[in-house]
């Protein structure tokens, strides 16, 4: 979200994974992150971050060239190991993110219910 400065090298990596590569259903995929145009309606995060987008083959269409990273997207990303989750999501525009770990593996659609909400309030008044 650009809130401080790094080394370019650096600067570089982050720029490339904040580029989109391909889109599949409602989201662009980054090299790590999933992103989708902002504001989003929280049916396009669960859809996105469903059980049958995870473990279904998704058809998927490059973007060429590669989208350029942008300000005006939710960017995301879940994850689980060993019965404990995460949930990143944050809207560089908004400068405005959240990390939720769990000591226990959480349901995707509640991490990401639960994130909108926080953000969205988050964000409403101004």
């Amino acid at each position: 979200m650009n809130a401080v400065r790094i080394d370019p090298p650096f600067q570089r990596a982050v720029i490339a994974t904040h580029t989109g590569y391909f889109q599949a259903g409602p989201l662009t995929q980054d090299l790590i992150w999933e992103q989708y145009p902002y504001p989003v309606a929280l049916q396009s995060l669960l859809d996105g971050n469903s059980q049958s987008m995870i473990m279904n083959a998704t058809p998927v269409a490059a973007i060429d060239p590669p989208q350029a990273p942008r300000e005006d997207v939710w960017i995301n990303k879940t994850g689980s190991t060993n019965g404990f989750g995460a949930y990143v999501a944050f809207v560089p525009k908004e400068r405005v993110g959240i990390v939720m770990l769990a000591n226990r593996n959480i349901p995707n659609d509640e991490r990401v219910k639960a994130a909108y909400a926080i953000i969205t309030s988050l964000v409403g008044g101004r």
